[in-house]
């Protein structure tokens, strides 16, 4: 959770702000230095002060859910002040204070258009000339800064004080208040930076309740499945074969596309260009919809005619329609979730899908027996469908509802400006694209390559087919706490990269892969110790059990780089790197994993579905390498440039 830190003393007035969500430098303008100059510029600031107090008081009277119905007035403001800004360079450079900013606000803007968007020493080297020239501060605004501390000085000291241990600024015997103050004002910032310990502790925060999300997001398709089975056999397969497309076509697609917002709002977040993130979510939302409406007709109306002519049996085919004709409905609450999810995400909110899901989820399982099993009410097959596109809205509801009234310290309002006009929304979609289409090949490369093991496992007989199936549930559990640092980590090194941060970003992509090796042990031991107890589990079946346990110690050693696969793509997404990720991807499923997959088991006959879990494995040792090859091989310094780039949008 981000923090901020002020402190000021009688010497300096100077203040420092610090964020734990990036390390040194923060994601905050520092407003809190109050400081007065001659005459003429009390006067300045008193007036200042007032006009800032109108505009508290006006905020307060407005309620959130007004904030995010602001609309085209909303967008105004924040277009006027962004020319306002822009417009008052040479105001700044000749000490002219604009009216309307503080004189904060003109030191921080200035260093940024100098290209240090931190401006710690330039701010410490104007401030110590303003005040070796006499000036004062106001004792109202004294008052007031010194009531402000007082009221969180204790928890910030303490962080402060860990970051300044960190890097042997003090020792562990410095306890008193005002040694650490003094310390932290006058500490060099470039000798400031995070740690391997800070790293860790905030990438497992962030990380933990994403597990549990992503647990209970998959809960809804198997809840589906699950309860469709007891009606019959042609109802499990078609609701299988239903799924699976609705996957391929529709949920992973949209998955990868939004991967874009993993780089554009956590970059934006970072370079404290809050009203970017609402922008960014506002273009992302438009571009998926509008994407894939070719999508929602080809379900609608020719999903039938697309599955005969791959799938003989004609009854499957037709009840596999019925449930894609119904996921349509699905598809637009979904596109808003995923994008909403990761509008929260970049600011460090990563708990707020998961209190969602902790609703929704057991709300789907009831929903299930009510509509499938239900006597009164049930409508049998259709109920499942019926059941995910009613939790799809209710997720996306929670969400929208959790950000108009969270009461979050990090309030998630504050990225959101209003609906832009339509104009805006359309702009600058070539920089989305290029992020998002990647993306997508990323995601989909590996979704489809799994899918097309199920195929070859299923030209080995039945039982192989079920062996298959285990294996890929198994490996599926074991790869969400992975994924989950993976994300944890592409927000981090984004809000990095944002921040221009770009040193710290080489700590937290070395926790990543640390913390990926532990959990991979972790999760290698107990597939491999528990082997035979986890076949049982899936099985009863004896050959389905052998061949279960044959393909786990494979798919143990597989944790390894499963684990480091995931950790360097959440680099190369926080990096915005996307684009050679996919090129990777492609390389390793399509030349390497999916050719030697056959190979070994249809040319060497390796028995069961060893030989198709060896190809994968071949294919993640390669990208593993190959990822880590990119992430370390880059130069930082230009990856800083491209965010600037592309947080210098017009709006």
């Amino acid at each position: 959770m981000s923090k901020q830190f002020k402190h000021s003393d009688m010497r300096r007035k100077s203040s420092v702000l610090y964020s734990t969500s990036v390390g040194k430098g923060g994601l905050f303008n520092p407003q809190d230095l109050l400081y007065s100059s001659s005459q003429g510029k009390n006067v300045f600031l008193e007036n200042e002060n007032e006009n800032e107090n109108e505009n508290e008081a006006g905020s307060r009277e407005q309620s959130p859910l007004a904030s995010l119905s602001s609309g085209n007035a909303s967008y105004n403001t924040a277009k006027t002040q962004h020319h306002q800004q822009q417009g008052e360079q040479a105001h700044l450079l000749n000490n002219e204070p604009q009216a309307g900013y503080s004189s904060m606000d003109n030191l921080l803007t200035a260093q940024q258009q100098k290209g240090k968007p931190h401006g710690y020493s330039p701010l410490r080297e104007e401030i110590g000339q303003d005040l070796e020239n006499g000036e004062s501060v106001q004792q109202s605004n004294q008052s007031t800064v010194n009531n402000s501390a007082s009221e969180i000085y204790p928890e910030l000291l303490e962080e402060e004080r860990e970051l300044l241990l960190d890097n042997k600024l003090i020792d562990s015997t410095d306890h008193d208040s005002s040694d650490i103050a003094a310390k932290w004002a006058s500490a060099n910032p470039e000798m400031l930076s995070t740690s391997y310990h800070r790293e860790f502790k905030t990438l497992v925060k962030n990380a933990a309740p994403l597990v549990l999300t992503f647990l209970l997001q998959n809960s809804l398709s198997l809840a589906s499945i699950f309860s469709v089975s007891h009606l019959g056999t042609k109802e499990l397969g078609a609701i299988t074969l239903g799924s699976m497309t609705a996957n391929i076509c529709g949920f992973a697609a949209i998955q990868g596309l939004c991967t874009c917002l993993d780089t554009l709002c956590s970059q934006a977040y970072g370079a404290k260009k809050y009203h970017l993130v609402g922008v960014f979510l506002q273009r992302c939302c438009a571009l998926t919809i509008l994407g894939f409406i070719p999508v929602q007709i080809l379900w609608y109306f020719f999903s039938e005619t697309l599955l005969k002519v791959f799938i003989e049996q004609e009854e499957l085919c037709y009840l596999a329609s019925k449930y894609l004709k119904i996921m349509v409905f699905s598809l637009p609450p979904f596109i808003v979730f995923e994008c909403t999810k990761r509008f929260l995400q970049c600011q460090g909110i990563f708990h707020a899908s998961t209190l969602v899901l902790l609703v929704c989820a057991p709300l789907n399982a009831f929903m299930n027996y009510l509509l499938v099993w239900n006597p009164y009410v049930g409508v049998g097959y259709l109920g499942a469908p019926i059941s995910v596109v009613l939790n799809y809205w209710l997720m996306c509801l929670g969400l929208i509802s959790y950000i108009v009234f969270t009461k979050n310290k990090i309030n998630p309002r504050k990225c959101w400006g209003g609906f832009v006009q339509y104009d805006q929304i359309f702009n600058n979609w070539k920089q989305m694209i290029n992020l998002a289409v990647p993306g997508i090949i990323m995601v989909e490369a590996e979704f489809v390559g799994f899918e097309i093991l199920t195929i070859f496992a299923a030209k080995l007989g039945e039982d192989a087919l079920a062996a298959q199936s285990i294996v890929a549930t198994i490996a599926s559990f074991a790869y969400q706490i992975p994924f989950s640092i993976s994300i944890s980590t592409s927000t981090r090194v984004a809000n990095f990269i944002g921040a221009g941060l770009w040193k710290n970003c080489l700590i937290t992509c070395k926790s990543a892969l640390s913390l990926s090796f532990v959990i991979s042990c972790t999760n290698l031991s107990i597939i491999f110790l528990l082997k035979h107890k986890i076949a049982q589990i899936f099985s009863s079946e004896p050959v389905v059990i052998k061949l279960v346990e044959q393909s786990l110690p494979i798919l143990a050693v597989m944790q390894l780089f499963d684990a480091f696969n995931a950790c360097t793509a959440g680099c190369l997404r926080g990096q915005g790197q996307q684009r050679k990720g996919s090129v990777i991807n492609i390389l390793a499923f399509y030349i390497i994993g999916v050719p030697m997959a056959y190979f070994l088991t249809f040319k060497l006959n390796l028995s069961g579905v060893t030989g198709l879990w060896l190809g994968i494995v071949n294919a993640l040792i390669f990208m593993t390498v190959c990822q880590s090859m990119a992430v370390f091989n880059v130069n930082w310094k230009d990856l800083v440039k491209e965010a600037e780039a592309r947080n210098e949008d017009p709006i």
